[in-house]
This record gives C-alpha cells, sequence and structure tokens, in this order.
C-alpha cells in the first residue's frame, strides 16, 4: 500500500488506463453493434483519425519526451487532440538559421555551418555579473556607434531603460547609424504598445515584432524568439539573460533582486551575432566571418524546428567534465539527455550544483524546476535556491570552459525558442566561476519537506505536459 501513490500517478498506469478505455468501448461495440450502428461507424471515424495522426507524429523526427507527451494527448482527447497536434505541426516558414562562412588557413572558403561556427578570433570580452553593469557598458558603446545598432530582445517594455534606449537611440541616428530593433510578440505583449513603438520609429529605428499575436492557428504562438543580442558597427556584440526592461537593472523589484548575467565580445565574433541578427530580421543571412583574433571562442544559435544544437553541445561538455559542472538557470525541466549527464556526472564524482531562483516569476516553472531537481538529487546533483530574489542568470561551466547566452535548462529553450549563446576558456570562465561562488554564498539548499497527495499530482501533470508548455 505505501507504493499505491507512486503507482497511481506513473506514466505506465494513465497508459494503462487508456488502453482498458478504448478495449472496453471496442467490446461493447462487438456486442451490441446492431444497435449502436450510427456510434460504431463515429467510434471506427476517431479511431481512425486517432490512429493516422499517431503514426504521422511516430515517423517524423522529434524529440522522444514531447512525443510521448503528444501520444497522451492525442489518446486522451482523440479528435481535439489530432486537430491541436496537426495544426502545431504543420509547416511554417523556416528563418533565423544564419550561415557562417570563414577564412580557412590557406585563405579558402570553407563550407557555411549551420548551428555552430568554427571556432571565431575574437579581440576581447567582459563578463557582466549584473543587469545594471550590462546596461552601463552597453548604452556607454552605443555612444560610439556610427554604422550600425542591431538589437533583438525577447522583452522590451516601457520604463526608464526604455526611455534612455529611445534617447540613444536618437543620438546614434544623428550620427548617421542605421538602427533596427526586433522584438518577440508574447513576449513584449502587453509591455510595448503602438505608443512605444511610434516612439523608436520617430527617434530613426526600424522595428518589427516577431510572430505577433494574431488569431489560432496563424499566430505560432508556441515558437518565440527568446534571443538577446545587440551588436554594434559589426565590431561588438552582446548577449546573455538580460532584456530591455527595468527588472532587469533592479530599477523595480517585482520578485525581489533580480540576479542576471550577460558577456560583450568584440572582434570577429561579433560578425556571428550580426548574422543571428539578421538571419531573424531577413528570414536568412550569410556572413563571411574575418579572420584573427586574439583569442578564440564558440558562437551557436538555435531555429525551431531542427535538432537542438545547444543540447547536444552542453551534453557533451557535461559529459566530458571531471571536476565541476556548476549551473545558472531561472528554470529546470530537461529532456533525458540532460538529466542522465548531469546524474552520471555526479555519480563519477563531479561536483554538479545548480542554483535556481528563491522567488519565482511563474510559480508553475517552479513547481516543475523543483521536481525534476528532487529526481536528481538522489545521484548526488545538488540544487540551492537564491535568496535575495529572482534569479534569472544562464550559464553552465563545466571545467575551464563556461557556456553563456539566452538559454534555459529547459525543454522550451533546448527545442521550441530561437536563442543564442557562445563558450569561452580562460578568463570569461574565471570570472563566471568568481560570480557562480558568490551568488552561491547567498544561497540555501532546495529542500522540501512532505509533499501533499494535490501537490503531487499536479507537479505528475506538469512533468507529463513539460516538453510541450
Amino acid at each position: 500500500m505505501r507504493n499505491l501513490p507512486k503507482i497511481v500517478f506513473s506514466l505506465n498506469f494513465l497508459y494503462l488506463i487508456l488502453i482498458a478505455a478504448q478495449v472496453a468501448a471496442i467490446v461493447f461495440l462487438c456486442l451490441y453493434i446492431p444497435a449502436v450502428l450510427p456510434l460504431a461507424a463515429a467510434y471506427a471515424g476517431v479511431w481512425l483519425t486517432t490512429t493516422i495522426t499517431a503514426a504521422i507524429l511516430l515517423v517524423k523526427v522529434g524529440q522522444p519526451e514531447a512525443k510521448c507527451a503528444w501520444f497522451v494527448l492525442i489518446a486522451a482527447l482523440p479528435v481535439a487532440g489530432a486537430v491541436i497536434y496537426l495544426v502545431a505541426a504543420s509547416k511554417r516558414r523556416i528563418c533565423g538559421i544564419p550561415e557562417f562562412k570563414y577564412k580557412c588557413a590557406h585563405g579558402d572558403i570553407c563550407a557555411p555551418r549551420v548551428g555552430g561556427t568554427a571556432e571565431i578570433g575574437y579581440d576581447d570580452a567582459q563578463y557582466f555579473p549584473s543587469g545594471e553593469k550590462f546596461f552601463e557598458s552597453f548604452f556607454a558603446e552605443m555612444e560610439k556607434a556610427k554604422i550600425s545598432i542591431y538589437v533583438e530582445f525577447f522583452i522590451i517594455c516601457r520604463g526608464r531603460v526604455f526611455d534612455m534606449f529611445v534617447e540613444a537611440v536618437k543620438r546614434a541616428k544623428s550620427r548617421g547609424a542605421e538602427i533596427k530593433i526586433l522584438s518577440d510578440g508574447v513576449g513584449s505583449a502587453f509591455k510595448l504598445s503602438g505608443k512605444d513603438i511610434r516612439k523608436l520609429k520617430n527617434a530613426g529605428a526600424e522595428v518589427r515584432v516577431f510572430h505577433r499575436i494574431t488569431p489560432f492557428p496563424r499566430a505560432r504562438l508556441n515558437f518565440r524568439d527568446h534571443r538577446k543580442i545587440i551588436t554594434l558597427d559589426g565590431k561588438t556584440a552582446y548577449t546573455g539573460g538580460v532584456n530591455l526592461a527595468d527588472e532587469y537593472a533592479n530599477l523595480i523589484s517585482p520578485y525581489g533582486f533580480w540576479k542576471d548575467t550577460g558577456v560583450v565580445v568584440r572582434g570577429a565574433a561579433a560578425r556571428a551575432f550580426e548574422a543571428m541578427f539578421l538571419s531573424m530580421w531577413n528570414g536568412k543571412a550569410c556572413v563571411e566571418i574575418p579572420d584573427g583574433g586574439k583569442e578564440r571562442c564558440l558562437t551557436y544559435c538555435d531555429s525551431p524546428p531542427r535538432r537542438s544544437f545547444c543540447e547536444d553541445l552542453y551534453a557533451h561538455a557535461i559529459n566530458s567534465a571531471v571536476r565541476r559542472v556548476h549551473i545558472f538557470t531561472p528554470y529546470f525541466c530537461v529532456s533525458d539527455k540532460l538529466a542522465s549527464a548531469l546524474s552520471f556526472a555526479a555519480l563519477r564524482g563531479v561536483d554538479v550544483k545548480v542554483i535556481l531562483p528563491h522567488i519565482p516569476d511563474k510559480p508553475y516553472a517552479f513547481e516543475l524546476s523543483k521536481a525534476f531537481a528532487l529526481g536528481l538529487k538522489g545521484d548526488g546533483v545538488q540544487f540551492f535556491e537564491y535568496t535575495p530574489g529572482f534569479l534569472h542568470a544562464k550559464a553552465l561551466i563545466c571545467d575551464e570552459k563556461v557556456f553563456l547566452g539566452s538559454y534555459n535548462f529547459d525543454f522550451r529553450s533546448m527545442h521550441q525558442n530561437y536563442e543564442c549563446g557562445i563558450s569561452f576558456v580562460g578568463n570569461i570562465c574565471d570570472e563566471a566561476e568568481r560570480d557562480f561562488c558568490e551568488t552561491l554564498a547567498l544561497c540555501s539548499p532546495l529542500g522540501e519537506g512532505r509533499i501533499s497527495p494535490a501537490k503531487r499530482f499536479s507537479r505528475f501533470l506538469l512533468k507529463l505536459f513539460a516538453p510541450l508548455m
């Protein structure tokens, strides 16, 4: 009896219930089919629709966890689930996939690479442990731009930072700079009005909104532009977790202190981020990466529905780690691939630590993070809560390498969002590790007492459909 709740809330039990219901319906129709012929025909149509949809789902290339969640939805809602899946899986315009050409040692142009570039040179880079430092550097650099300013944020929100940005755009335009601004239709919904967009246009900027909220199904609401990119004159590029809003600079405090991270890179690598921006703005872009640079880095991005480059990159880095795996993430909801990599690293004796927020911005996401975290604690993965407030920072540190950018450790970032990132070794990794240790000193271990049956059931449902959220 002690294991009864675990059995009842398991996926296998749910599958058995659904199969039993199908069998019972078939037996009933076989016994009474003369009296219920119309019902039998309707059931046969429903069964055929469900079977065809499930077969389409099975043969398509995709993430196993997402396929399982869709199978449950299609089985639970035979017709409605099939319609929802077919609409969600309908073809859409492919964009956000930059192509990179770069010089070989012998001066030849190599074939373009999609997803991640070969290692690119850069002149210098700087790590930012907070949004305040990020904006301080960005606004100072923006005053020097004379050719182009390309800005791409998931969230652009009216407020003091926005007003400062508008004034900076006016000054840049007076110097002759070309200014393009791209925001996400869902991320900036109700935060950026038509009046605010007109302010930017009047200041001299071109403004576009990615996938505006429009009547279903044209909206493609599930695929969002979550990239954070700023490029200046093609020579300087910023990325990280920071969006263009007051809370990221801690000018307002909706969830306590807002902890974030970012990075600026100068040199050839900035051209890769310019290509990422232009691939979203124009639908595609092909940029030649100049040779040179004092150091080397790796830039990468993802564009759904293509296979996740970042997930494979992270899994490889974690599986290769021998000393430490340290993670900043606001949301923790990972695939079996990353969960297994983290678990195996901890079992090998690697120091695996993950810092999550203490004050969540989305309560359901926090419950989901706890559900996934508690499943890995038994293998030695250590989880901590950032007690001063909300942690929006995004970083993975594996031994002497750090990965920064817009990715969260969740299904959405890895498979459903347009994302970007950059990897360094050396000084930037040391600065990120120092920031991690200082942040860890402000954290408390993640722990829970007895979990109520209602909360256990809600977490079960959240985990079941997490790949689709």
